[in-house]
């Protein structure tokens, strides 16, 4: 008897095929590399989502991605000595700087002076 399903594997490879054709088509030469890279990354949580097997495999794809992105986000963080987590809540304006600064698309077109 042979297998009914496709692997979760043999799915990452048909979807990476399928995007490659028209996605992979409009990028430059070194986004595909990190575009085949971000789909090589998925290949690390095969576990989770053959343990989920969703109805689109598009969409544990997507979770994956996300996951790793977390991931190594975090651990570039610690390296440095950030917590980026408590910067995106601050709730506090921006501040402005102060002074009356000319600004690209003022009502008043600059008149030049005559020396």
């Amino acid at each position: 008897m042979g297998r009914t399903l496709a692997t979760f594997r043999d799915l990452i490879e048909q979807e990476m095929l399928n995007w490659e054709r028209v996605f992979g088509r409009a990028l430059r030469r070194e986004e595909r590399a990190h575009f085949e890279a971000m789909f090589n990354r998925v290949r690390l949580y095969i576990q989770a989502c053959t343990y989920e097997f969703p109805v689109h495999a598009m969409d544990a794809i997507n979770v994956a991605v996300g996951l790793d992105h977390e991931i190594r986000l975090r651990s570039i963080e610690a390296r440095l000595g950030i917590n980026l987590e408590n910067q995106w809540m601050d709730s506090r304006s921006l501040p402005f700087p102060g002074g009356d600064d000319l600004v690209a698309d003022s009502a008043e077109p600059e008149t030049p002076s005559s020396d």
